[in-house]
Order: C-alpha cells, then sequence, then structure tokens
C-alpha cells in the first residue's frame, strides 16, 4: 500500500501531523475549526494529541499544528466516513502491525539500551573526572591525618 500520509517515528510512538491528515482526507472546513470539531469526540491534549508549530513557506507564517497519535488518527479516518478516511485507516492499522511486531519491538529496545549505555558512559566519564581533580587533595589531607 502507498504511503498516504507521512508518519513522524521520532518519538515514543509514531504520530501523525493533523495538518497532513485534514489534507489527504480532503476536509473542506477550515482546519482550526475542523480539529477543534474532531477533539471534541472525547481526545486529550499531551496524551493523544500534542500541538506544535509548523511553517508556511508559502505564506510566510507559522500555523499552528498538532502531532496526533495514530489511534486518534484512525478513530478521525473512521469519523469521516469517506473512502478516502478507509484508505487512510487501512495504512494506519497496517502501520500499526509492522510496529507492533516482535523484530520492531526488538529493534526499539535495543535502541533503548544503546542510550542507556551511552548515558550511563558519560556519568562514568564525568565521575572518573571527578575522581581524578580530586585525588591531589585526597592525597594532601591523607598525609597530615
Amino acid at each position: 500500500m502507498t504511503d498516504l500520509i507521512k508518519v513522524d517515528y521520532d518519538s515514543e510512538r509514531p504520530t501523525v501531523l493533523a495538518r497532513d491528515l485534514h489534507k489527504e482526507l480532503e476536509i473542506t472546513e477550515r482546519f482550526s475549526s475542523w480539529f477543534t470539531r474532531m477533539c471534541s469526540y472525547g481526545f486529550d491534549e499531551n496524551s493523544d494529541y500534542i500541538g506544535c508549530k509548523t511553517f508556511n513557506t508559502l505564506a510566510h507564517q507559522e500555523l499552528q499544528d498538532y502531532q496526533i497519535t495514530i489511534d486518534m488518527a484512525k478513530e478521525i479516518a473512521m469519523l469521516q466516513r469517506t473512502e478516502r478516511g478507509k484508505q487512510i485507516r487501512k495504512q494506519l492499522i497496517e502501520l500499526e502491525k509492522a510496529w507492533n511486531s516482535p523484530e520492531q519491538v526488538m529493534a526499539r529496545a535495543l535502541q533503548v539500551a544503546d542510550r542507556t549505555i551511552k548515558q550511563l558512559t558519560l556519568v562514568n566519564q564525568q565521575q572518573e573526572q571527578q575522581i581524578a581533580e580530586m585525588k591531589p587533595k585526597v592525597n594532601y589531607v591523607d598525609t597530615y591525618i
């Protein structure tokens, strides 16, 4: 299946931009009123969507946008009751299946482990540097105790 909507994998959970979904669903209603109406279906800020800014190069202005979860995008696509909405919902379901496959889960776990190792290595280096800086002082104090 061709990708109808761009998915962002940079956070813990995959997300899509609400403006991209609005465009791909071919909604004619103004984005801000459409998104407000969609949120009235019980979506919660910071769990289902997070506000962000995008820059419109054609209009030379910053626009309010939202990173929405795949679950929220699927529900919105179902609410539209159009063929396009059905296509997008199917794409998002396939994406979710791939995201939750054992291989992908293991790959994400390895990435988390790598980040943890790098963080602990940095802490270890900082502690070794502190020890090296304190060693002459400790030796000096030890001679007088």
